[in-house]
């Protein structure tokens, strides 16, 4: 089911282009990038200013990054650490822990409903 964006949203669209095969083993990475907005914005102009600004930095870090990998690895690095990702460890998935009557989830732990 497609997303319907909301009177208040900004996308941005990305979309992976010059492949030919449909296992895509011979694409080198290329996309196009977009930055869409309802015709119904809500925004107020001078807020909608400022977030189409952070989109196109956002969209051209792929372009500013092609042409500076250190770059692209400390972005890279600081996304991983924001995800909790390191890459030196190899981390053992803890689902949960219990100690006594006390449940405590992490975020590999898979659950049914609310928890």
């Amino acid at each position: 089911m497609p997303y319907v964006m909301k009177d208040d949203e900004f996308a941005i669209i990305i979309k992976p282009v010059g492949y030919e095969q449909e296992d895509g083993e011979d694409w080198d990475g290329d996309v196009d990038t977009a930055i869409v907005m309802t015709n119904e914005s809500t925004i107020p102009d001078v807020i909608a200013a400022h977030i189409m600004n952070i989109a196109t930095i956002m969209t051209t870090f792929l372009d500013v990054a092609a042409s500076h990998p250190d770059l692209y690895d400390f972005v890279e690095e600081r996304r991983n650490e924001l995800m909790g990702f390191d890459e030196d460890e190899e981390e053992e998935i803890v689902e949960y822990e219990k100690k006594g009557n006390v449940i405590t989830l992490t975020r590999f732990t898979k659950t049914e409903g609310n928890a």
